[in-house]
């Protein structure tokens, strides 16, 4: 992957990255997507492997219980827009 990418994906994941970070970066990020493709390779048609042991899941019972009012959740909020969490918009 080209650094301008890197940096396209760092500006949006708001990270700053120094000239010698990110050639150490570019490194190590192309080895990632090499074993992300070889991943990509292997044959997933045969019989579906949920579990490779005998682990069961221990699961709680759901319960029902009182839950926060919409102002009391917003009222530490930072930003508030419209009664909800205002967050800033990254992905286009």
């Amino acid at each position: 992957m080209e650094a301008k990418n890197i940096l396209h994906i760092a500006d949006i994941a708001m990270i700053d990255f120094s000239e010698e970070e990110l050639a150490g970066f570019e490194k190590d990020f192309n080895e990632t997507m090499q074993l992300i493709d070889e991943i990509k390779e292997i044959d997933t048609n045969g019989e579906i492997t949920f579990q490779v042991n005998d682990t069961v899941n221990n699961l709680r019972k759901d319960e029902v219980k009182e839950s926060l009012s919409q102002e009391d959740a917003i009222s530490n909020a930072k930003e508030e827009k419209y009664g909800y969490f205002n967050i800033v918009k990254f992905v286009d």
